[in-house]
């Protein structure tokens, strides 16, 4: 069934299916095709695998580590851009009334020990001209936030946390939204990396999504007919982000290493604090032997030099102690270097491999947004889709520029739609290294970009992140 021929929407037994079919992720997410299931890492790393706040990579030299992100990116830019994957029989009025493209996103990433939590989102921003009214602006926005924990000395990794929805429809040349929702459901996700090998796996779920549309100013009931309506549009019943299933693996080539054992910082603490416990214990046990070994005081005179005795022994080990505390401090920072010149001196050269597919699950009398928006019946949905998703990356110039590529398959959730191939394109290039005004330690940063091209469709964007 086209979009033109499909009947009219009716009744409010109908729901909006948000499926985003395109990848809207940051730039290293797209760049890499969205295969990054087995291989999800830092902050970036939530949006394919709830497991990733708590991988710890050989970058993470401290007890607490902090990862920020922000990036945007102007997805069908150029307009006439068919974001749904309508396909070449969809309704190319529509295709042609669909543009002002703009997403950005933003999150941070917090690192303790073996425990991670990561806050990220983005927001999507079109409009689309309709057939029934004013022109629509469209507000889509995905949250995740997620806490993971990691076990076996990093090697395997679990995380949950939940995926937020959130949704607005307006009118551009009227205040107040036309229909707006808000919601959420549980994702849970394991990475597995044992330590010196070449190969990780991955694999995260995600609930389905769904709430009925919140109370808005413009919503009225037909009486004659009970149907809730905004201005010219009938409401659906539900607003609903199907489930998925992602997995994946990774594979790197070359001398680099793709899952180093992480030292962790507290271990060496631990050692070189029960070092130091060892040798106030002996201390101690000298200083006893030698108050032991005192004889009775015969008179004042002999009481006041062993008090004078004892005195000079508690002021030495009070120095010894202080002495003992700046050799700790100095010693941890030592630690801290050799782990930094660890990371750094490995080489540089390496080709990482990634694979993955998603799986979306149906959903129940559905449309998409162009079927609310033109209020035609057209149902979206009704089976299983797969995402086989495919990239490498690789550092053609050493500790300067990265680059990767993917190629992934869109599928369509329209009964006559077809899968749409994207190629993903994208980089990183060294920049310089700067505390931000001391707010945070002294981090070298990168420039980010990517594009994404498929028929009927492009995408590029732009990112300033942490350079590893």
């Amino acid at each position: 069934m086209s979009a033109q021929t499909a009947p009219r929407i009716t009744k409010n037994d109908y729901s909006l299916e948000l499926f985003q079919g395109p990848l809207i992720a940051p730039n290293r997410v797209t760049g890499l095709a969205g295969a990054m299931t087995a291989g999800a890492q830092a902050v970036e790393g939530v949006y394919n695998n709830a497991a990733a706040p708590a991988v710890r990579e050989p970058f993470s030299l401290s007890w607490v580590d902090f990862d920020p992100s922000i990036g945007f990116s102007l997805p069908g830019a150029y307009g006439r851009s068919d974001f749904d994957n309508r396909g070449e029989n969809g309704n190319a009025e529509t295709v042609q009334r669909t543009n002002r493209f703009l997403t950005y996103n933003a999150g941070l990433e917090v690192q303790v020990g073996p425990f991670g939590v990561t806050v990220m989102g983005d927001f999507l921003n079109y409009t689309v001209g309709s057939e029934i009214g004013n022109p629509v602006s469209l507000t889509l926005g995905r949250i995740h936030a997620v806490a993971a924990y990691s076990f076996y000395d990093n090697q395997v990794v679990v995380g949950a946390g939940a995926r937020i929805a959130f949704v607005n429809v307006q009118e551009q040349s009227a205040k107040g939204a036309l229909v707006r929702m808000l919601g959420a459901a549980p994702q849970l996700g394991v990475i597995v990396k044992p330590n010196d090998v070449r190969w990780r796996l991955g694999a995260t779920a995600r609930a389905p999504v769904e709430a009925s549309p919140l109370s808005v100013g413009k919503a009225t009931d037909d009486p004659a007919t009970g149907v809730e309506h905004a201005g010219p549009y009938i409401l659906p019943k539900t607003i609903t982000q199907p489930w998925e299933l992602e997995a994946g693996i990774a594979y790197q080539l070359g001398p680099r290493p793709l899952n180093p054992t992480w030292i962790n910082p507290h271990d060496e603490d631990r050692a070189l604090e029960a070092a130091m416990k060892e040798r106030r214990a002996e201390r101690a046990a000298v200083r006893k032997a030698q108050l032991e070994s005192m004889p009775e005081p015969a008179n004042d005179e002999e009481r006041t030099a062993q008090g004078l005795r004892r005195f000079t022994l508690g002021r030495e080990e009070v120095a010894a102690q202080l002495r003992e505390e700046q050799e700790l401090a100095d010693e941890r920072e030592r630690a801290q270097e050799v782990r930094k010149a660890r990371y750094s001196n490995w080489p540089r050269e390496h080709l990482l491999m990634l694979a993955s597919v998603v799986l979306t699950g149906p959903s129940d009398e559905a449309v998409a947004l162009e079927g609310f928006i033109d209020q035609r019946r057209e149902i979206v949905g009704r089976s299983v889709s797969a995402s086989p998703r495919f990239a490498v990356e690789s550092e053609p110039i050493p500790n300067l520029v990265r680059g990767r590529a993917g190629v992934y398959f869109e599928p369509s959730r329209f009964v006559d739609g077809t899968h749409r191939q994207h190629f993903t394109f994208g980089g990183d290039l060294r920049l310089f290294s700067w505390d931000i005004f001391g707010i945070i330690p002294d981090t070298t940063w990168r420039l980010s970009g990517f594009f994404d091209i498929a028929p009927r469709y492009q995408n590029f964007g732009f990112a300033i992140g942490p350079w590893h």
